[in-house]
């Protein structure tokens, strides 16, 4: 419609540029000369390599700053509780779950009494967090008198037992036990070749 009208007034593209000051283009190629080449591909985003290195963290100004710096050293903080090791830099959910007897649901309770969710890491909890956790780990891997809450070396030591109360009553489970077969009624005739390959107890 622009130039309809222009071409109606009697005037060109060329004469409304000079009118402006402005030189015209002498061809397309030097109009799209200066164009922003698009084709390009965009660079990769490192959000994946960051999520699997800090978790699902929000973009906040001291953590970019301390990318920037380098002064990221949670990769090579963690704690012990027992024999087992908790990484700071893996996300609460992933982290806790190191310790035997804490899966990620249990994981993620414990992480919801500090009031963080799973997916938040532990290098970004305050120190008092941190001691929490590892304060009620510790408990649990010496809850002897309390299997319900029992993890770590004190599960361990209530599931042998509860395997050795069933030898001792000979049930059809503790009978299994000791010929190192299935005791949950799986199949053994072309199944548990690793289990039936370690022989029955002396």
């Amino acid at each position: 419609v622009f130039f309809r009208r222009m071409a109606a007034a009697g005037k060109t593209f060329s004469s409304l540029l000079g009118n402006r000051g402005l030189s015209p283009p002498t061809s397309v190629r030097q109009l799209c000369s200066n164009a922003p080449v698009l084709y390009e591909m965009p660079p990769l985003s490192e959000r994946l390599s960051r999520i699997q290195r800090h978790g699902l963290v929000a973009m906040t100004e001291p953590f970019v700053r301390d990318q920037a710096t380098g002064n990221d050293k949670a990769k090579d903080q963690s704690f012990r509780v027992q024999n087992y090791e908790v990484k700071f830099y893996r996300p609460a959910e992933f982290g806790i779950s190191a310790v035997f007897g804490y899966g990620r649901v249990r994981s993620r309770r414990l992480a919801a009494e500090i009031g963080c969710f799973g997916y938040y890491p532990l290098s970004r909890m305050t120190e008092s967090q941190r001691q929490f956790i590892k304060d009620a780990l510790n408990d649990a891997c010496t809850a002897y008198e309390e299997p319900q809450r029992a993890a770590g070396a004190a599960l361990q030591k209530e599931i042998l037992l509860n395997i050795k109360r069933l030898k001792d009553i000979g049930c059809y489970r503790g009978t299994r036990h000791i010929l190192r077969l299935p005791c949950n009624g799986q199949r053994t005739r072309t199944n548990a070749r690793t289990r039936k390959r370690m022989g029955p107890l002396n």
